[in-house]
């Protein structure tokens, strides 16, 4: 009886620590799709919530550089390639993902709440809420309360080393490639206030990757 019982005993233990190892093997894996892996520029459009038909803002193209992982969850800075000195960190978590980030030299700022779809890369897509405002006033002065739609767009030009970066590193990077970014320019050929400016000229790609 003590050798059958020790042999169970054996046997529990085995199969305990094989479930941990699974566990644990499952949460060290990261998000599938997520935002940087198969095409890390994406377009970003905003949908006014104030509007009743909920008018299309501006359009803006977002480049995420390379993620840490820790656990189910993957982190990193991303940066706009199309409006200037726009940039900030985000993290991912399953399909949802997060972003906040500023403009202007923190004259503004903005945070973004995404679920991505169920799509097939490189044209995944993702829909949530955009929140912008001006660093003015006591609470902050909102531009828009609205929806958003990303939009996987190819991918971003990056050093070939960048893989290799430490986060501090790309967070200089996303600094250097913002601030060569040329100004957005408005229908009235005055630079854009804001990312989300509506009057924006529309992007050349908008046309491609935002068909209904």
């Amino acid at each position: 009886m003590r050798i059958i019982k020790l042999r169970v005993t054996i046997l529990g233990l085995i199969l305990f620590v094989g479930t941990l190892g699974l566990t644990w093997q499952a949460a060290a894996q990261t998000p599938k799709p997520n935002v940087f892996d198969d095409g890390n520029r994406w377009l970003i459009t905003g949908y006014f919530d104030a509007s009743p038909v909920h008018q299309q803002a501006a359009t803006q193209g977002i480049c995420y550089l390379p993620y840490a992982a820790s656990g189910t969850k993957i982190a990193g800075v991303w940066y706009s390639d199309t409006y200037p000195g726009w940039r900030g960190r985000y993290s991912q978590e399953g399909d949802l993902v997060l972003m906040h980030g500023n403009w202007a030299k923190f004259g503004g700022s903005d945070g973004m709440f995404i679920d991505l779809f169920a799509g097939t890369s490189p044209r995944d897509i993702g829909g949530g809420q955009w929140t912008e405002w001006f660093n003015t006033g006591s609470y902050g002065t909102t531009v828009a309360f609205g929806n958003a739609r990303l939009t996987r767009a190819g991918k971003c030009q990056l050093p070939r080393n960048a893989h290799a970066l430490q986060q501090g590193d790309l967070e200089r990077l996303a600094v250097e490639l913002s601030d060569k970014v040329k100004p957005r320019m408005r229908k009235d050929g005055k630079p854009a206030e804001s990312p989300a400016d509506p009057e924006q000229v529309p992007l050349p790609e908008e046309k491609e990757y935002l068909r209904p």
